[in-house]
């Protein structure tokens, strides 16, 4: 081979690698090209799912709505895009480097993507045999969470809060944990660094220090 036909194999593969790079970030941000077969508007939200959309999602959605408004940093119903999976492949691809997570929402993002979800049973899992269940109306109170955390403190701020504050907060508003206290007993005994007890104690942690604060989710955020 030439050197100018190696040179222009090696540049064509660059372009192909920066297509696929571009595909996959365009993929993260905007997870309706994967082609979800089902799609519903909801109040100021868009669901996406990979099932027929159960009609009982608008009561899940109003109770997260209810959540959300006693919560002092409510500003009003927000404008998202839920995507509602089974854990399959469009799971795994969009959740990269959070396979075990029951949902998430990235930074400057109003998409909030979901684990293994059923709608009738208001339920999300992520597969672990211990705090491996949540409430899909609290799953979707707590990524909504974060999108008020955001709105309320800015986009780069609320990404140098720590853990405790960011996911202890999103689960006081939701007021449900994964953990009752004796399977988090006993998850201290056979896994002390479960993903899920750090919630769970961030949860806790949050709720001693709001009322240290008297309630002000501004001297929490600013002092925490």
């Amino acid at each position: 081979m030439t050197t100018r036909a190696r040179r222009r194999g090696q540049g064509r593969v660059r372009w192909v690698v920066a297509i696929l790079l571009l595909l996959a970030v365009a993929t993260i941000y905007a997870p309706q090209l994967l082609a979800f077969p089902y799609k519903q508007r909801i109040g100021t939200g868009t669901v996406y799912a990979e099932r027929p959309i159960d009609p009982r999602i608008a009561s899940e959605l109003a109770h997260a709505e209810g959540l959300l408004r006693a919560s002092p940093i409510y500003t009003g119903p927000l404008d998202r895009s839920l995507f509602l999976t089974d854990g399959g492949w469009r799971w795994r691809l969009l959740a990269i480097q959070s396979p075990g997570a029951f949902a998430f929402r990235r930074p400057f993002s109003s998409a909030i993507v979901f684990n293994r979800s059923d709608i009738a049973a208001d339920r999300v899992t992520n597969g672990r045999a211990i705090g491996g269940i949540r409430t899909l109306s609290g799953v979707i109170t707590h990524e909504s969470t974060h999108i008020m955390i955001a709105n309320h403190v800015g986009e780069v701020r609320s990404a140098m809060l720590p853990t405790w504050q960011q996911e202890g907060y999103a689960d006081h508003v939701a007021r449900e944990s994964s953990l009752t206290d004796a399977d988090a007993a006993r998850l201290r005994k056979t896994d002390p660094a479960a993903t899920a007890l750090v919630y769970y104690d961030a949860r806790r942690r949050v709720a001693a220090a709001l009322s240290a604060k008297r309630g002000s989710v501004d001297a929490f955020f600013a002092g925490g």
